[in-house]
């Protein structure tokens, strides 16, 4: 159930409508948009009834996910996060559109006992990872910052359309972005009528509908020790899949370490949880993002904790596909129906249940 340029493979030919009948009389055109933004390759597949009203709409994609990519940037005059964070715990006006994405990674926070952490930007920004300027931060350095981390300083006035950051705390919203554009896409794809279409956002691969003919997409998950090989296929229908893994952005130290963009917000380390990937598979594509790192944060015991709490709630319940650092796989068992295990794999799946 998920794709991206480093951590899934669409697997799927993208454009075949049956031609008879059913969904693919209604969808009988195809359009394909490959770009980059949100610092990663992109590429929108969009099925619709006419050429035109096709690559109308992926126009429309790719323009929203550009003009997301200049409100959600660390930097630039168009930023509201670089607004918020220049804020210094003034009441900052945010878009009644982006409010949604600080309340979900608020509560995503609150959730995962700020595995996930949406304050997290001293830290990832000392490592280089906001900029591509590559460091590691000296130990002092990093316990001089940690005092500014923590989601209890993010404040979210829905009624006000406001967000206020105290103490010194700063966003970076890299971690929830690209699975709340993901969410914006689908909603302006529906508005325009289009029930077929697969979003691979770089990370994050949001099936809207089925494939014209009805049947599943199938994506392949990477696996974490050689990208370009898989750990299995997912089939994915009506929701997104996110993926974190230490494969998909790190820089290799002096002393030949690599060093990982998934910071641990409670040390200022890359995290070392035993995981080498988590894909979260749901509904809501901001949630999956930031879930998929807070998981990878926590750990595998820590993360089915997080799963089961969820699965005891209908409106919380995801499920979820975990590799660790032996190159075993965990699917939970909402999932297992959906995974198919590469050969590689096939003798290194625990299906998990509640």
């Amino acid at each position: 159930m998920l794709a991206c340029s480093l951590a899934l493979l669409v697997l799927a030919c993208a454009g075949c409508a049956d031609g008879a009948g059913g969904e693919g009389a209604s969808a009988s055109a195809t359009a394909t948009r490959s770009f980059t933004s949100m610092a990663t390759g992109m590429t929108l597949t969009v099925h619709a009834s006419s050429q035109q009203a096709a690559d109308d709409a992926a126009k429309a994609c790719e323009d929203r996910v550009e003009e997301l990519d200049r409100l959600l940037s660390p930097t630039g005059d168009s930023s509201q996060i670089a607004l918020l964070n220049d804020a210094s715990g003034t009441a900052t006006l945010v878009t009644d559109d982006l409010l949604p994405l600080f309340e979900t990674a608020r509560f995503v926070a609150q959730e995962t006992d700020g595995a996930f952490d949406p304050t997290i930007f001293p830290l990832t920004s000392a490592w280089g990872f906001t900029d591509g300027n590559h460091r590691v931060p000296s130990d002092d350095e990093l316990a001089a910052l940690l005092p500014r981390v923590g989601f209890e300083r993010l404040h979210v006035d829905a009624s006000a359309g406001t967000v206020v950051l105290e103490n010194g705390a700063q966003v970076d919203v890299g971690g929830v972005a690209k699975g709340f554009a993901a969410d914006e896409l689908r909603a302006l794809l529906a508005e325009r009528g289009v029930t077929s279409a697969l979003l691979d956002l770089g990370g994050n691969v949001t099936a809207l509908g089925a494939k014209p003919d009805g049947s599943p997409w199938r994506v392949g998950v990477a696996d974490p020790a050689a990208p370009d090989r898989l750990t299995g296929t997912l089939e994915l229908v009506d929701a997104t899949a996110s993926t974190s893994g230490t494969y998909q952005r790190f820089f290799v130290d002096g002393d030949g370490a690599r060093r990982h963009h998934l910071i641990d917000p409670a040390t200022g380390y890359p995290a070392e949880s035993g995981l080498a990937s988590v894909t979260v598979v749901d509904t809501c594509g901001a949630r999956c993002d930031a879930l998929s790192t807070a998981l990878f944060v926590m750990g595998l015991d820590r993360a089915l904790d997080v799963w089961r709490a969820g699965a005891e709630d209908e409106g919380n319940a995801f499920e979820a596909v975990f590799v660790d650092d032996g190159g075993n796989a965990f699917v939970t068992e909402g999932l297992a129906s959906a995974f198919s295990p590469s050969a590689d794999f096939a003798d290194r799946v625990t299906e998990v249940r509640r």
